[in-house]
């Protein structure tokens, strides 16, 4: 076996820690957070962002300077259970997958401004055996979007997109207009008291009919809905035959 891809292995396995990392920290802290947690620990060590995300001692190390026992728990748990699933194969050298129970879950992102309702839609939907990622705002899903496609080279990586119509920074239009621009066929369902204004914003804005469920409502019905088959193939023959009806207006 050559040094070169002995090198590039090593490479390429120190950029998968890198990422997972700062995809961790994105989705606690959003990018501002990543970016500003980065700057104290190049401050404390004298090392480059590189360096200390490439490095897992070397972050966790840090983890413990900035954040003190929290960390371990808050921070690093998190991290070293993606870290656990990737490993060098001593034999030869290459990078190898270890194989993943959750490679089968439905992915969820979900994003409202009540941490309450948070808590209760994050920990209903694991048990259905479902990844659950949320974020406080509009502007912080579309970063944990952003990042998640980027690091599994993915733009379908969530199966489905939930979002609060009102929420701050980006509100769940807005939010959903910028997940489109990176995947046009992502699922979306928005959820608000006002279905009639949701369709109609989404039709003229979006030019897409996206699923709409009215608050409040049980978490089993956001389940149902989730899972309602007949439902997203209902509204993804609707958006085809309008992207087919806009290139025939066209031409």
């Amino acid at each position: 076996m050559s040094n070169s891809k002995f090198d590039f292995n090593h490479v390429r396995y120190k950029n998968q820690i890198s990422q997972i990392i700062e995809i961790s920290l994105i989705d606690q802290y959003g990018t501002n957070g990543y970016k500003s947690i980065i700057k104290t620990m190049m401050k404390e060590c004298g090392k480059s962002e590189k360096e200390i995300t490439g490095n897992y001692g070397l972050f966790a190390n840090m983890v413990q300077v900035v954040f003190g026992r929290v960390g371990d728990t808050k921070i690093l748990d998190p991290i070293k259970m993606e870290i656990n699933r990737i490993e060098i194969n001593k034999t030869n050298t290459d990078i190898i997958e270890v194989p993943n129970t959750q490679t089968k879950q439905m992915r969820v992102l979900i994003a409202d401004d009540e941490p309450h309702l948070l808590e209760i839609y994050r920990d209903w939907l694991k048990l259905d055996n479902r990844h659950v990622i949320t974020a406080e705002n509009g502007q912080k899903c579309l970063e944990i979007y952003r990042a998640h496609s980027k690091l599994n080279q993915l733009q379908n990586y969530f199966d489905v997109v939930i979002l609060d119509h009102n929420m701050p920074i980006l509100n769940g239009l807005q939010t959903a207009m910028e997940i489109l621009k990176i995947n046009s066929n992502q699922r979306i369902i928005f959820a608000s008291g006002y279905i009639e204004n949701i369709v109609l914003d989404s039709l003229t804005e979006i030019n897409k009919a996206i699923e709409v469920i009215k608050k409040p409502f049980s978490i089993e019905a956001l389940d149902d809905m989730i899972n309602n088959k007949t439902l997203l193939n209902k509204f993804e023959e609707i958006n085809s035959n309008q992207k087919e009806e806009n290139i025939s207006v066209r031409y």
